[in-house]
C-alpha cells in the first residue's frame, strides 16, 4: 500500500483554479544514482588524503556533498559484499531487489557494470526487477582458450554482444581497454533517455576497471603518478565528472540523489610502501589548510586523531620475498595495479579496517548540506534502505531489514548508535561498537601464499595480529580504540577497565545478534565445480529483501544487502584478488568440494572454520564441516544440527569449554536432522553392507538406536564395566586417572558381521591426555561435550573428556574380539586439534561438526 500510495503521490495532479481548469505536471520523484568501484581503497581519492589529488571530480563531489570516513562493506571480498548471508549461486527469486521496489513507484532502472550475483537465465539483472543492463555477470578474468572455457561475456538486456578479450578487448600488457569509456557513454545515454521521458531513474553504475588486472582507456595510460591502478582512477574520476555536469546540464541535479562507494578495501597484493606526508598541503595552499575540493576531517569526533595532519606509511604495491625492493618485481619494474587504503590495517580479503573500511560520498545539491562530514557508522547495506526512504517508499514489512536509513544523518546531521559486523566467508572475525573494535579472530592469508610472494598486508606486519595461521581470540577478544589507534596496532590491556566495559558492550550485541541471526539459502550444487568456477556468489545485487519466517534476513542495498544489523554477506570461493571464478587463493570451509564429489583435491583452506551462527566473544567458533557432499554448510539440515548445539566456557572448571548437546536432544527436528544426515552418510559410504549398529556407552545410546531404526537395522550396546548381565568379553584402555574397561555380549554378533560405532563425540581417539592430579570433586565424566581451552601444559587442572579417552579406539579393539569388522566410526562431533581419528589407524572417521 505504501508503494501505491508514493506511486500514487507522484501522478499528474490536476488543479482547479479561479481562472479555470489547468493540468500541472507534479515534480518527479528523486532519480537514484548509486556508484558502486570495485576494489578502491579508502585513500585512493584526494578528499581522504591521496597527495597526488588525481580525483578532482570526486574531491569536488565531496565538497558539494557529504564524507562518510566511517563506512564499510558487508564483506572483505566483491559479491560476498553484495548478498545475504551463505547465498551462494545467484540471487533468489525471494530477495526483493530495489528496482522491483522503485519500479512501484514508477521508476525505471538500468545496471552498467558488473553484476557477479548469478549467471545462469533465472539470477538475470531483468529477472530481478532492472528494465535495462549493459555489463558482465562476473569480473573481467582471462583470456580463456574457449575450448575448456570460453571469455566471460558482455550482456546489453539479454541478449549476449560479446565476450571479454574479444569483441571487447583487454590488453593485459599493456592495460588499454575502453570498458570505462563505454560504461560512461552507457550512464549518459540512459539518463538523457529518460529525462526526456520525464521518468524517474534508478541507476546503479558498477565499473571494474579498478579489479586487478586494471584497465584504462588510451587517452588515460600513463597519466597518473600511480601507475596503471592510478590510471584507472583518473578515468573513473573524470566519467563520474561527466555524469554529474550532464545532472547539472539538464537541471535535475537537485533532484537527483547520488552516492558513491567501493565493495571492499583495496587489494594490497602487489604494491610499494609509499609514505603520505598528510601535512603536505597542495600548490598554492598552506600546510593543513584544505586544498579545493578537499574536507578537512577527523575520522572520529574527539579521538585525537587527524587524517589530515598525520603522516601515515601506506602500502599501495606489495613487497613480496622474491621482489627487488618495495614495489619492484624482479628486474626492476614498478607493480602498478595496488590502491590505497589510507592508515587502516591490511586490505582486501582481510577483515582488518583496510579490508572493509571505504570511501563514502553523498551528494544531492539543495538536499544535503555541502562540505560536511558525517561521522554515522554506515554500511553499503544501507543503501537498500535509504535508497527507498529517498524515493518515499517503505522497507517491505514482511522481514527484518538490516540497512539504516542514512537521510536523517544526511539532511539533520543526527547519529544513530548501531554496531558493524565484520564477516569473512561465514565466520563472525570481528565487531565494532562505538570507537571500540574486537577481533574474535585474526588472520590475513596462508603461510603458502605469503611464501609464494601473496601478502594481503605487505609493509604492514604487526605481532600477534596480522597472522599467516588463524588465530582464535574468541575467549579474550583483542580490542583497539579505532579513534586513538585506527590501525589496529595498539590493543587495549585486558586487565583495564576500559577493555572489560567494552568487552561487555560487545558480548551483548554479538548474543542479540546471534539469537537473530538467519541466512540466505544456496541457490546452485556447491559441489558442483563448474559451478565454483563461474559467476557465483549470488550477491544480490541491486538491493533486496527476503521474507523472513520467524528471523530476521538481510535486506541487500543496491548490489548488496540491505541491512539495519550491519552484518555482511557471505562469501563464496575466491582467488587472492577476491572475486568469484578466480582460481587459486583460499577457499571458504563453509562450501567443501571433496574429491569424491569435484573429481579434484580441493586445496587446504587457510582461513577461519565457518560459524553456522554467531559466536558470543567467550565461545568457541562455530565448527567446521567435514569435506563431503551431502554435509556442508551450505546445507540446512546441518545448519539447524550446529545451532543446537552450544558452549559453557570454564565448565564444569576454569579451562574447559563444554559443549552442550542438551538443545540438540530437545528440538525434536535438529535431533531428527543429525541422524538423517549420519545415515545418509552411511547409505552413501556402505551401501546395503551395515549389519548392525553399535552404541558407546552412555550418549550413544542416544544416537545409536535412532540411526539403527533410520537405517532399518539393529544396535548392539557396548557398555562399561558391571552393566551388562550374562557373558561377556572386554577390554581395558587408559584414563588419565587409571583405567577403564568396555564390555559386549559374547552373542552380540556373529564372526564376520559389519558394524558402525557411533557416539556423540570424538576427543583423542585412542590415547590418554597428560597426567594430572585430579581435581578435588570433579569426577570423571562430564556431562556434556568437554573440551580442553588451554594447553595440557598450563596451570589450570586436566579434567577428562567425554567420551573417555581411548573409548573409541577400545571400542573398536572389542569388536575385533568377537571377529566382527568394522566398518567405520561415527560421531556428531570431533575434537580435531586432539586427532582423535589418527588414533583410530586404519578404521575410517566421519564426523558432522568439527571443533578446533
Amino acid at each position: 500500500m505504501a508503494a501505491v500510495a508514493a506511486a500514487t503521490r507522484w501522478q499528474l495532479l490536476l488543479v482547479l483554479s479561479a481562472a479555470g481548469l489547468g493540468v500541472t505536471l507534479a515534480p518527479q520523484p528523486p532519480n537514484i544514482l548509486l556508484l558502486l568501484m570495485d576494489d578502491m581503497g579508502w585513500g585512493d581519492l584526494g578528499v581522504y588524503g591521496e597527495p597526488s589529488r588525481e580525483t578532482p571530480n570526486l574531491d569536488q563531489m565531496a565538497a558539494e556533498g557529504m564524507l562518510f570516513p566511517n563506512f564499510y562493506a558487508a564483506n572483505p571480498l566483491c559479491s560476498p559484499s553484495y548478498t545475504p548471508q551463505e547465498v551462494v549461486g545467484g540471487i533468489p527469486d525471494s530477495e526483493h531487489l530495489l528496482p522491483e521496489l522503485l519500479r512501484t513507484a514508477g521508476y525505471a532502472s538500468k545496471i552498467v557494470g558488473k553484476w557477479h550475483l548469478g549467471h545462469r537465465p533465472q539470477f538475470h539483472p531483468l529477472k530481478h526487477g532492472f528494465d535495462e543492463w549493459f555489463g558482465s555477470p562476473n569480473c573481467h578474468f582471462g583470456p580463456y582458450d574457449n575450448k575448456a572455457r570460453p571469455n566471460i561475456p558482455v550482456y546489453r538486456d539479454w541478449e549476449m554482444v560479446g565476450r571479454y578479450y574479444e569483441e571487447f578487448p583487454i590488453n593485459l600488457r599493456t592495460g588499454e581497454a575502453n570498458l570505462t569509456e563505454i560504461y560512461v557513454q552507457e550512464a549518459l545515454d540512459f539518463i538523457k533517455g529518460q529525462q526526456a521521458a520525464r521518468r524517474p531513474f534508478f541507476l546503479y553504475w558498477a565499473v571494474d576497471a579498478t579489479h586487478a588486472p586494471v584497465y584504462a582507456s588510451r587517452p588515460f595510460l600513463g597519466s597518473s603518478q600511480r601507475g596503471r591502478y592510478g590510471d584507472a582512477v583518473r578515468e573513473i574520476d573524470a566519467g563520474i565528472g561527466r555524469v554529474l555536469r550532464l545532472l547539472q546540464d539538464l537541471g535535475v541535479a537537485e533532484n537527483t540523489f547520488v552516492f558513491f562507494t567501493s565493495d571492499n578495501g583495496a587489494a594490497l597484493i602487489s604494491a610499494p610502501k609509499q609514505e603520505l606526508d598528510l601535512t603536505t598541503a597542495a600548490p598554492g595552499h598552506l600546510p593543513g589548510e584544505p586544498s579545493p575540493g578537499v574536507v578537512n576531517l577527523n575520522l572520529r569526533p574527539d579521538s585525537g586523531w587527524s587524517f589530515i595532519s598525520t603522516t601515515v606509511s601506506v602500502p599501495q604495491n606489495s613487497s613480496s620475498p622474491t621482489s627487488d625492493g618495495p614495489g619492484r618485481e624482479p628486474g626492476g619494474q614498478t607493480c602498478p595495479e595496488g590502491g590505497s587504503n589510507g592508515p587502516f590495517l591490511c586490505g582486501k580479503q582481510t577483515t582488518f579496517e583496510g579490508g572493509m573500511r571505504e570511501p563514502a560520498i553523498a551528494w544531492w545539491p539543495g538536499r544535503i548540506p555541502a562540505g560536511q562530514v558525517s561521522h554515522q557508522l554506515g554500511s553499503i547495506m544501507d543503501l537498500f534502505t535509504t535508497s527507498l526512504s529517498v524515493a518515499g517508499l517503505e522497507p517491505p514489512s514482511d522481514r527484518a531489514i538490516d540497512g539504516l536509513d542514512l537521510l536523517p544523518a544526511m539532511l539533520q546531521g543526527r547519529l544513530m548508535d548501531r554496531p558493524i559486523f565484520y564477516y569473512r566467508g561465514n565466520t563472525l572475525m570481528a565487531v565494532t561498537l562505538g570507537q571500540y573494535k574486537a577481533h574474535f579472530w585474526t588472520w590475513t592469508n596462508s603461510w603458502e601464499e605469503f611464501r609464494q610472494g601473496v601478502d594481503f598486508c605487505p609493509g604492514q606486519n604487526i605481532s600477534g595480529v596480522t597472522t599467516h595461521t588463524q588465530e582464535e581470540h574468541t575467549k579474550l577478544p583483542l580490542i583497539f580504540h579505532l579513534g586513538r589507534d585506527p590501525g589496529e596496532r595498539y590493543p587495549l590491556s585486558v586487565a583495564s577497565t576500559e577493555y572489560l566495559d567494552a568487552l561487555h558492550r560487545i558480548t551483548s550485541v554479538v548474543q542479540q545478534h546471534q539469537e537473530t541471526l538467519v541466512p540466505g539459502q544456496p541457490q546452485l550444487n556447491v559441489c558442483n565445480q563448474a559451478v565454483m568456477a563461474a559467476a557465483q556468489h549470488s550477491r544480490s545485487g541491486p538491493l533486496r529483501a527476503r521474507p523472513s519466517p520467524l528471523r530476521p534476513v538481510r535486506a541487500p542495498a543496491p548490489s548488496h544487502r540491505a541491512a539495519a544489523q550491519s552484518r555482511p554477506a557471505r562469501e563464496g570461493r575466491k582467488n587472492a584478488r577476491g572475486c568469484g571464478g578466480e582460481t587459486g587463493g583460499p577457499r571458504p570451509r563453509a562450501w567443501p568440494c571433496p574429491p569424491s564429489c569435484a573429481g579434484a583435491e580441493p586445496p587446504s583452506p587457510p582461513g577461519p572454520a565457518p560459524h553456522a551462527d554467531a559466536r558470543l566473544p567467550s565461545a568457541e567458533p562455530a565448527p567446521r564441516v567435514r569435506d563431503t557432499c551431502g554435509a556442508t554448510m551450505a546445507d540446512p539440515e546441518l545448519q539447524l544440527v550446529a545451532r543446537r548445539i552450544r558452549s559453557f566456557p570454564d565448565f564444569p572448571i576454569p579451562g574447559v569449554l563444554f559443549r552442550d548437546i542438551s538443545p540438540l536432544l530437545k528440538d525434536p527436528d535438529s535431533f531428527r536432522a543429525s541422524i538423517s544426515l549420519l545415515a545418509n552418510h552411511l547409505k552413501k559410504a556402505h551401501g546395503g553392507r551395515i549389519d548392525y549398529i553399535a552404541g558407546l556407552d552412555s550418549r550413544g545410546f542416544l544416537f545409536g538406536p535412532s540411526l539403527a531404526q533410520e537405517l532399518g537395522l539393529g544396535c548392539v550396546l557396548i557398555r562399561k564395566r558391571g552393566k551388562l548381565p550374562g557373558p561377556t568379553v572386554s577390554t581395558s584402555y587408559a584414563l588419565e586417572y587409571g583405567k577403564a574397561e568396555l564390555e559386549i555380549q559374547r552373542d552380540a554378533l556373529e564372526p564376520g558381521q559389519k558394524v558402525v560405532v557411533v557416539d556423540d563425540l570424538l576427543a583423542t581417539g585412542g590415547e590418554s591426555l597428560p597426567q594430572a592430579k585430579k581435581p578435588a570433586g570433579v569426577g570423571g565424566v562430564c556431562l556434556g561435550t568437554c573440551e580442553r581451552s588451554v594447553p595440557a601444559t598450563s596451570s589450570f587442572p586436566s579434567l577428562t573428556l567425554s567420551p573417555l579417552p581411548g573409548t573409541m579406539r577400545a571400542a573398536c579393539e572389542l569388536l575385533g574380539q568377537l571377529q566382527a569388522e568394522v566398518l567405520e566410526c561415527v560421531s556428531l562431533v570431533e575434537l580435531t586439534s586432539l586427532k582423535g581419528r589418527e588414533k583410530l589407524g586404519a578404521v575410517p572417521f566421519f564426523s558432522l561438526l568439527q571443533y578446533k
